[in-house]
């Protein structure tokens, strides 16, 4: 699994942010970018941090193509 590290992680920093009320149920969306490889892992969109696995996180790259995942990635601001 691609990023499996990493896709742990940002789900422990989701249950973080339920946690301390900074949000709730399926608010937010966390991402990380591996600047080596140029791929993204983000949460997918619609689903609650406590009930996130390591393969529901979407591994993609700047462009939108899906390079790991089955799930629709949350939404991704541009720059």
């Amino acid at each position: 699994m691609l990023m499996e590290d990493i896709r742990k992680e940002i789900i422990e920093y989701g249950k973080r942010l339920v946690d301390t009320d900074l949000t709730s149920g399926t608010g937010g969306n966390l991402s990380y970018y591996n600047r080596k490889d140029e791929y993204m892992a983000i949460t997918p969109s619609g689903l609650d941090f406590y009930k996130t696995n390591p393969e529901d996180i979407v591994i993609m790259k700047l462009d939108g193509t899906i390079v790991d995942g089955d799930r629709v990635p949350g939404s991704v601001a541009k720059f």
